[in-house]
């Protein structure tokens, strides 16, 4: 923590304006302007993280490139001489949409105002292929008196972007992103702008409503389950007094299929303005003008031609409550397989890493005969049933890189879960130090498992061993939502060291590093102290199946995610 009256870069730090998992916000005079700005400082721990200083860098330019009134400006970034990383934006003096919701400052005047605002910034910025990922009232930033005339301000653009690269998330922030996060997010489908106006309708709802869309009363996972399964939520039946045409907005603003929601956040917006101006009107779908998300990430919004206005398929007017929004089918599906890819939500930054399978190609989109020639089958994978599971285990012959006199070979083969609670002094990370466990899987209605243990002859199996793991799940998203609960509880470990004791041994003392993405699996490695050898746990869901491995040895020797991608690679795909 800055104390008042230090410096960073020339910036005199006045007052801390509020801190969390990432670091800590400040007001600090600029070095030369006769102004104050907001100096965000990132952790040391996370400031330490190669991978995440690059993303970091990335994103906070493409941040500082968006020039809107309603969109918070980045200024500059630099490091602090002890290596933490920061960035000066625009200092707002006044609260936020969250603070005023709580202070029951909220009116529904005022929350379309604000919706309004914010939906200039998300169309302006999906027009320069932006992708915000984490709309939510906390990050409406508010100025002025509440009226026509109130400042709103988006802000948090390319920190959680570059959060999500690298895997990382802030322990106890993970409720304030599930509660606004599209299904295609949390289903791991690749995903555009319109996840944006998902999230940005369960704004609208909380902010009408004083309540999230879904009750997090049982936990993160019934949350997700909820933005996957369930039914947009009526706003009158929270605020009966409220316009039923409101109703009608959140229903086509939430949809599940993404296609059947709005076009564009300006469409949201004025919707919601026309529900509250003349509530006993039928909706009427706006249409303004609207431009294309360009991009890689951005796929399915429409192609245009330079000059022309883009072309929309108009998404179905919801009829009446109760009628589902339409779901897609086949390898579009959003509650189905997740068709090789892993997907992991940031507590931070309602933010994604996604990578596809071997297949690569957005299947919606027109088949290209050369590349489809290079990839012998692209199908959806396909749903395991339990009696499947074991066939996905690696032989010796199959694990990469296991030849010579230290090869793996197999110990152990089960299809029960294991109980290692015993051999550890910190509970909570059990799940982070060892696969298949009985205390992570017990309660999480998976459906089979298929388990192994290797090591080499004469080794322990912390020295040189292998867990391999299929856990099957009833539905994919399912599977989804395990792993992001055990993403969350290996957050808690990150960094910190714990005792292990395995039967027979002298407890030795293991310290866990960062979370990371790599090639398809989500990656924690623990090292002991002063030792040459070193074990990477990784998780990786696909179809409906967690795949759960660990493999120990020398350091610079051990590369999990491979044994996860030759795992993936066994997967059974649709016929």
């Amino acid at each position: 923590m800055l104390t008042e009256g230090s410096e960073v870069a020339g910036y005199r730090i006045e007052r801390i304006l509020g801190t969390g998992g990432m670091g800590a916000v400040y007001l600090a005079a600029h070095p030369t302007l006769p102004r104050r700005d907001a100096l965000k400082v990132l952790s040391a721990e996370l400031s330490r993280d190669a991978d995440f200083r690059t993303r970091f860098t990335r994103e906070a330019d493409v941040a500082a490139s968006l020039d809107l009134p309603q969109i918070v400006a980045v200024y500059d970034r630099g490091q602090t001489e002890d290596g933490q990383l920061w960035i000066a934006m625009q200092y707002v003096d006044g609260t936020d949409a969250d603070a005023a919701l709580r202070a029951g400052q909220m009116t529904p005047e005022r929350a379309v105002h604000i919706i309004g605002e914010v939906a200039k910034a998300l169309d302006y910025a999906h027009g320069r292929g932006i992708v915000h990922r984490d709309i939510k009232p906390a990050n409406f930033l508010l100025s002025g008196h509440a009226g026509a005339g109130e400042r709103v301000l988006l802000g948090d653009f390319g920190i959680a972007r570059a959060l999500d690269d690298v895997g990382l998330t802030a322990t106890g922030l993970v409720m304030a992103t599930i509660a606004y996060a599209a299904p295609e997010v949390i289903s791991g489908e690749v995903f555009d702008g319109r996840a944006d106006i998902y999230s940005l309708g369960c704004t609208l709802f909380r902010l009408v409503t004083g309540k999230a869309p879904f009750a997090a009363t049982n936990g993160p996972a019934a949350v997700m389950k909820a933005h996957l399964m369930d039914q947009p939520p009526r706003v009158t039946d929270v605020v009966p007094a409220l316009p039923a045409a409101f109703d009608d907005v959140i229903a086509i603003a939430m949809a599940k299929d993404p296609a059947a929601r709005f076009p564009a956040a300006a469409a949201l917006a004025a919707a919601a303005t026309e529900a509250l101006r003349n509530p006993n009107t039928p909706r009427r779908l706006p249409s303004p003008p609207v431009v294309p998300v360009p991009g890689p990430e951005v796929i399915s919004y429409p192609h245009t031609t330079p000059g022309a206005p883009p072309v929309f398929t108009a998404p179905p007017i919801y009829t009446a409550p109760g009628v589902p929004a339409p779901r897609r089918t086949g390898h579009g599906a959003l509650i189905g397989a997740l068709a090789g890819v892993v997907v992991l939500v940031a507590g931070i930054g309602a933010a994604v890493a996604v990578w596809p399978d071997s297949g690569g190609a957005d299947a919606d989109a027109p088949a290209d005969p050369e590349k489809t020639a290079a990839v012998p089958n692209s199908a959806p994978l396909a749903d395991v049933a339990p009696g499947e599971l074991r066939p996905l285990l690696l032989t010796t012959d199959e694990i990469p890189g296991n030849t010579g006199d230290q090869a793996v070979v197999l110990e152990t083969d089960g299809d029960q879960l294991l109980d290692d609670s015993a051999t550890i002094d910190n509970q909570t990370c059990l799940g982070a130090w060892a696969p298949a466990q009985q205390a992570v899987y017990g309660g999480s209605g998976h459906s089979g498992v298929a388990v192994q243990t290797l090591r080499a002859l004469y080794e322990k199996p912390w020295r040189n061993g292998v867990v391999q793991a299929v856990v099957a799940f009833p539905t994919a998203d399912e599977a989804g939502v395990s792993l992001q609960l055990q993403r969350q509880k290996w957050e808690q470990c990150a960094g910190t060291t714990v005792t292990v004791t395995p039967a027979g041994e002298p407890g030795q003392p293991w310290q866990f590093g960062q979370p990371v993405n790599r090639t398809g699996a989500y990656t924690l490695e623990a090292t002991p102290p002063g030792s040459d050898v070193t074990c990477q746990h990784a998780l990786s869901a696909r179809a409906n199946v967690l795949i759960d491995v660990k493999r120990c040895g020398p350091v610079g020797s051990t590369d999990v995610s491979a044994l996860v991608a030759a795992i993936a690679a066994k997967m059974p795909r649709q016929q």
